[in-house]
């Protein structure tokens, strides 16, 4: 009987019973930030659109920042950033979009790159909502995270207001 009741509240509890530390955490957010500048980068070359210009470029001012951010904190709190299953999944995953996503040409490169924005914001918000801010256990490293957060849906917001205006 202990045994079933162990396995069905791991059962219930599902993924987010996966352990992160504070140095995969930082490793996550650095790999989140890099992904959106190099996203970003293609998409300022490659965007016809003016506001999808307008909002890549947003991305890499914000994201080069955010990265200097989580870096220093990372310094400063003596946080050594360790690669992990989540940093790792994280990277393949945005370049296997951003791959996708380089491959259209004009509008039909505008929405896909809008869309994968607002895909990868919400996911972002996700994560941070269910694991990074949660188990985060550096006090400094948390108030980072919920500062990032309010940043990250300020960016899920305006992606879908210019993926709206795209359609």
């Amino acid at each position: 009987m202990k045994a079933l009741l162990t396995f069905s509240l791991i059962f219930l509890v599902g993924l987010s019973a996966l352990a992160i530390n504070d140095e995969e955490i930082t490793e996550v957010m650095k790999t989140a930030n890099n992904a959106e500048i190099d996203a970003a980068k293609v998409a300022k070359k490659n965007a016809s659109d003016g506001q999808v210009k307008a909002f890549a470029e947003m991305m890499v001012t914000d994201h080069e920042e955010n990265l200097k951010d989580v870096n220093n904190l990372s310094k400063v709190e003596k946080i050594k950033m360790k690669s992990s299953d989540d940093s790792k999944s994280l990277k393949k995953d945005a370049t296997d979009k951003l791959s996708d996503v380089k491959k259209k040409k004009g509008h039909e490169f505008d929405k896909a790159y809008m869309q994968m924005q607002v895909d990868m914001h919400k996911q972002l918000l996700d994560d941070l909502d269910n694991k990074l801010i949660p188990q985060a256990q550096n006090k400094n490293l948390k108030v980072y995270l919920q500062s990032t957060r309010e940043s990250v849906q300020k960016h899920h917001a305006k992606a879908e207001q210019v993926l709206s205006q795209l359609k």
